[in-house]
């Protein structure tokens, strides 16, 4: 259900990157590009007259506007919205976003015709709702992923943003070619509303308020948080939080990852157009492609990345920086080999799509790394992180707008390039050194209270080895001596001590009431 919320939450984000391009006339953009004096060629398709029927009188600047507007909303419900989800659970907060984003996204139509400044308007309101979408997606990590299963689970689910992508595109073109662009936003709002009805009915907030799983897998979740985990949601350490080293190197990745991220997002499917001169079927199929393979590749890095932390070869630490520079200096070396591909249309699609397929790692490296480190403020980590990464969102597209208004050239698009791959070899550089993935000191709850008031605990924080992950602390009998159900109990925490202890399996395990 994570992963299709994030499906749908993606949909709703991206569909008017691709959209845009139909909503415009083509002869009221600037389309001075030098592709067909500079390469001898142009637009060989033979549909390309559809292509130039829109509504709207819209230069490369207000459309970029249009398109990053969202972003001026997301920041604001950053923060909130992860709070929100520690404090009253990621369920509500999480299905009640995408409630509201559907309602508002029917409203995208209406607006586009009432002229530029409404649609921002709109955009900005779809970008307020959507806020809360990543920060309580951490709550649930935080709540349901065992803790060496983060980089996986976190993987799957986020990798729904991919897959919303690779879905709205083709979906958003076929749309517009059978009933307008208008009904690609009445019908995936339409789709995330019914989406949200089973996620209200079938999602809750923990295990031990879920009623579709079995004893065994609560106790197996619970049981591998160790400590680091609290039931009650303590207050927040906003001074240790901003004087933590390890959380700054997260805030500078989501910045530095975000500006390439969006960059290729946002506009990407106007290059196809502009400088690929691909009509719009194509283009959206070019510009959904590159996020199958970063789909693709997300799964196996994560897969590797917990292998790796299960067996003990690397730590949790080493496995997020390996990822995360995969994840952001392999773009950038695929950006600035596109400069000098000015005329081959089939490099420059294979090295696009290269580059984003590689950021499939973010989702192993930097995007987890908050659970990692305070398992207990993750909505409010991620809501500050990513309100930091929101920024690019929006300045990236203006820029990318500014550089390109009236001059469709590759010299001015390299420059976009150039100024990605900077932002991708900084931030990596950065989270390089400075990140970690221990739980710092200050996402324990004793630490946060006086001497006299703190909770006497065992210090069960799992290891980064299965074997680590020390036995629940309960007072529990030698199993010698210990009843049946003891003797079945001591079983059950063996096989969570060592997976490998394939003759006990979990749903043997039915504790006595």
């Amino acid at each position: 259900m994570g992963f299709l919320g994030m499906v749908f939450n993606y949909m709703l984000r991206v569909n008017i990157n691709l959209t845009i391009v139909a909503m415009v006339r083509a002869s009221n953009t600037s389309n001075s590009s030098e592709i067909e004096d500079v390469c001898g060629y142009g637009d060989e398709s033979d549909d390309h007259s559809s292509d130039s029927e829109g509504d709207f009188e819209w230069n490369e600047f207000t459309q970029s506007l249009i398109t990053g507007a969202f972003f001026w909303g997301y920041i604001w419900t950053q923060i909130p919205g992860g709070r929100l989800a520690e404090l009253f659970g990621f369920q509500r907060v999480f299905g009640g976003a995408l409630v509201l984003a559907s309602i508002v996204s029917c409203l995208v139509p209406v607006a586009a015709k009432g002229g530029s400044t409404i649609l921002i308007i709109v955009r900005i309101l779809l970008g307020l709702c959507e806020g809360p979408t990543f920060p309580s997606t951490h709550v649930l990590l935080a709540n349901w992923a065992p803790r060496l299963e983060r980089s996986i689970m976190s993987t799957i689910i986020y990798a729904g943003s991919q897959a919303g992508t690779i879905i709205a595109y083709p979906m958003a073109s076929a749309i517009i070619e059978s009933l307008g662009w208008e009904f690609v936003f009445y019908i995936q709002a339409g789709l995330t509303l019914i989406w949200c009805l089973f996620w209200f009915i079938l999602v809750a907030d923990s295990p031990e308020k879920s009623r579709w799983i079995s004893q065994a897998e609560r106790e197996y979740i619970t049981s591998s948080f160790g400590d680091s985990k609290n039931k009650k949601v303590p207050p927040v350490p906003i001074k240790d939080i901003l004087t933590s080293v390890p959380f700054w190197a997260i805030f500078i990745a989501g910045i530095g990852n975000n500006w390439g991220f969006y960059t290729l997002l946002t506009d990407l499917p106007l290059f196809m157009k502009n400088m690929l001169m691909q009509d719009i079927k194509s283009n959206a199929l070019l510009s959904g492609m590159p996020y199958l393979g970063m789909w693709l590749f997300s799964l196996l890095v994560s897969f590797a990345g917990d292998r790796l932390r299960m067996t003990g070869k690397l730590s949790t630490g080493a496995v997020r920086k390996i990822a995360n520079t995969i994840a952001h200096c392999g773009p950038a070396i695929c950006l600035i080999t596109l400069t000098t591909f000015t005329c081959n249309r089939e490099a420059t699609i294979a090295l696009l799509f290269v580059a984003v397929g590689l950021q499939g790692g973010i989702y192993t490296g930097f995007m987890v790394n908050h659970v990692d480190i305070a398992p207990n403020f993750a909505g409010t980590l991620f809501g500050i992180t990513n309100a930091g990464a929101t920024i690019p969102g929006w300045v990236a597209p203006m820029t990318v707008g500014a550089l390109t208004n009236n001059q469709q050239t590759f010299s001015q698009w390299n420059k976009v390039f150039y100024i990605s791959a900077a932002w991708f070899i900084a931030d990596a550089l950065f989270f390089l050194l400075f990140s970690s993935g221990t739980e710092q000191p200050w996402n324990n709850l004793a630490s946060l209270l006086p001497n006299d008031k703190a909770p006497s605990a065992n210090s069960n924080l799992p290891g980064d080895s299965p074997k680590d992950i020390v036995k629940n602390s309960q007072n529990i009998p030698p199993y010698n001596t210990a009843s049946p159900s003891e003797q079945k109990r001591h079983l059950y925490d063996d096989y969570v001590t060592d997976p490998n202890l394939r003759d006990y399996q979990n749903k043997a395990f039915e504790p006595d009431s």
